[in-house]
């Protein structure tokens, strides 16, 4: 099997690419953010002065995360691959004439740009997600689990921004053109 870093992804068609991303980096960093906040709550419970802004920040985290989840999952990528069956069936005439594909997936960007922003944050508080105390092992184990959150979160931005978003403008604007005029 070939590890992320062998994969190309330019090659993978977006349909595929659409699957990968939600079965794996969504549900990745749905699980992943459930697990920080619970083990954030047990910590800031235990007295964990760092636990507090850390549960606070997942929390905000959680909400721009599902949110954003939600709307790739129900709105984007379903029309996404309606546009992948049209093409393939070589029937375009019920693709818009209009490009409606570009704006969802610049506000998409701008909340990458949010997401980003904090995850920023998060390493702040976090001092980069580095304990300098042997004896904190619950807080070196949410810090690890926040530091492989952050990298899935990345990834998964970046198979977005740079190759599927790319991808399904450019299959958008080819349907259009060659759309059959009535």
């Amino acid at each position: 099997m070939q590890s992320y870093n062998q994969i190309n992804f330019h090659d993978v068609p977006a349909d595929e690419l659409i699957n990968y991303i939600v079965n794996k980096h969504h549900a990745f960093a749905k699980n992943m953010i459930t697990l920080c906040k619970e083990h954030s709550n047990e910590l800031k419970e235990a007295g964990e002065e760092q636990a507090d802004k850390i549960n606070s920040m997942i929390l905000s985290l959680e909400r721009a995360l599902l949110s954003h989840f939600r709307d790739e999952e129900e709105i984007l990528y379903p029309y996404a691959k309606m546009l992948l069956a049209w093409e393939r069936k070589g029937s375009n005439k019920m693709i818009p004439s209009v490009n409606i594909i570009e704006n969802p997936i610049n506000r998409f960007i701008e909340e990458h740009k949010n997401l980003l922003k904090l995850l920023g944050e998060l390493r702040i508080i976090t001092e980069f997600y580095t304990v300098s105390s042997n004896n904190k092992h619950g807080l070196k184990l949410l810090h690890a689990e926040l530091f492989e959150l952050d990298q899935d979160i990345q990834k998964q931005i970046y198979l977005e921004n740079n190759i599927l978003f790319t991808k399904l403008i450019a299959l958008e604007k080819q349907a259009i053109q060659n759309k059959p005029h009535s």
